[in-house]
């Protein structure tokens, strides 16, 4: 059994290390992608109003629609996962774990938020019918 001496060590809390600045990255850059892809999805979906709805189906459709809408929670959701397999990866190589496991609650909070507020405006009409 580890003494806390021995696990404050083993954290290398107080220290640099790249792990941390690693998982920083990716959360911001898989965040950012995220947004963006929510963003793009807003803006097709908002073309889709008036006469353009009824005449361009592969566009407005009622799958299509809610398939932009999940697109951002997806990848987020998929970046997250990443995120805590590296944070078991980087546990069992004995490194700096909790950056990732940050990154993948940090990826997981922006997908819920993606989710529950960007996906129903986006999908529109296709979740009643």
């Amino acid at each position: 059994m580890r003494g806390t001496e021995q696990s404050w060590r083993s954290d290398n809390l107080g220290r640099e290390d790249h792990e941390v600045r690693s998982a920083i990255r990716f959360a911001v850059v898989a965040s950012i992608a995220g947004v963006a892809l929510l963003i793009i999805a807003a803006l097709w979906a908002s073309t889709c109003n008036g006469p353009a709805a009824d005449v361009d189906t592969v566009a407005c459709g009622a799958t299509q629609r809610t398939l932009l809408g999940l697109l951002a929670p997806a990848i987020l959701f998929g970046s997250a996962v990443w995120a805590f397999v590296r944070t078991y990866l980087v546990w069992r190589a004995e490194g700096t774990w909790w950056g990732w496991q940050g990154a993948g609650w940090f990826l997981m909070m922006v997908m819920l938020l993606t989710l529950t507020m960007g996906f129903p405006p986006i999908a529109g009409p296709g979740l009643v019918s």
